[in-house]
């Protein structure tokens, strides 16, 4: 865990720029009134997603175009408000967030975030790829405030206090478990509210039950690309349609899904003992040789070297 504190010194504007530019990539922060620009940053890392506590005294928080040309991320944040209230705009998008609500928003795009009264929020950030929603999707709940007062999103903001308290001290595997478990919580906060009714919503609302049916049938090894398609009553055509405008295939899906389980075990302190093959089988890689080829393309590092490190 990091803590960032500038708020014990009465003047120290330029700790708070300095860390706060550095911890959320070229953000800079502005006063709003006559008083020092201060604030508070405690940070974890749980692997490609991160958590943080963020306080501060009024002030506006910038992520620049010229920011976003030096430092590109490919980011989303989601801002849990606890106390205060934030506006951020990003393009012709304003969002209020008022304490019990929750907004995400890009970093990979310039944005304004004005931070008023003795505010506090919890934030998430993370690569798109991890929240595994329809991208449309994703961009659709950009554009709303959510409720963070009830169900999902309230387990939400005590996630991200938990985290950070443990996320540091805790070994990969259990950070990437304890990342897995966050994204399927905004997930669930995200997707609890249906879209109203349309063609366009529809086609959504059924990505959205692929994907699921997907990932509860991951250690199912008949599970491919046809057999999503006849469990959804689809051809084959179709289910390719549906998914020609995302990032991703659902057949590319179930590929990165299973490997990222299987490396989550394969660091897992409960399953030293477990071969690397008995894990990949596990994750219906049945040639244990082509699995460390898509391990090694996915992660950058072989099964064995990641095994070793963690040891």
């Amino acid at each position: 865990m990091t803590v960032i504190d500038s708020s014990r010194d009465a003047d120290n504007s330029d700790l708070w720029r300095t860390e706060l530019s550095s911890a959320f990539a070229g953000l800079l922060p502005e006063g709003v009134d006559d008083r020092p620009t201060r604030g508070t940053i405690v940070a974890a890392s749980l692997g490609a997603v991160r958590t943080f506590r963020v306080s501060g005294s009024p002030q506006i928080v910038r992520r620049t175009r010229g920011a976003v040309r030096r430092e590109p991320t490919d980011t989303l944040k989601v801002c849990v408000q606890l106390r205060g209230r934030a506006v951020v705009h990003q393009g012709e998008n304003e969002l209020q967030i008022n304490p019990g609500q929750l907004a995400v928003y890009d970093t990979g795009s310039a944005y304004d975030l004005l931070l008023e009264g003795d505010w506090e929020c919890a934030v998430m950030a993370f690569p798109p790829s991890s929240l595994h929603l329809p991208r449309r999707w994703i961009d659709d709940v950009m554009h709303h405030v959510h409720d963070a007062s009830s169900g999902a999103g309230t387990v939400l903001a005590s996630f991200i206090h938990a985290s950070l308290a443990t996320g540091e001290s805790d070994r990969t595997g259990s950070r990437l478990r304890f990342a897995d478990a966050g994204m399927q919580l905004l997930c669930s906060a995200l997707t609890e509210t249906p879209p109203a009714p349309s063609k366009d919503n529809a086609a959504e609302a059924l990505r959205l039950t692929v994907l699921d049916y997907v990932r509860r049938n991951l250690h199912d090894m008949e599970l491919s690309h046809n057999t999503v398609a006849a469990a959804h009553g689809l051809s084959t055509r179709t289910l390719d349609r549906l998914f020609e405008h995302e990032q991703t295939t659902v057949a590319a899906s179930i590929r990165d899904w299973r490997l990222e389980g299987a490396r989550r075990e394969l660091l897992d302190v409960r399953a030293r003992r477990v071969t690397i093959g008995a894990i990949a089988a596990r994750w219906c890689f049945a040639d244990a040789a082509h699995f460390s080829r898509l391990y090694k393309r996915h992660f950058g590092s072989s099964p064995s070297s990641d095994r070793d490190e963690f040891e």
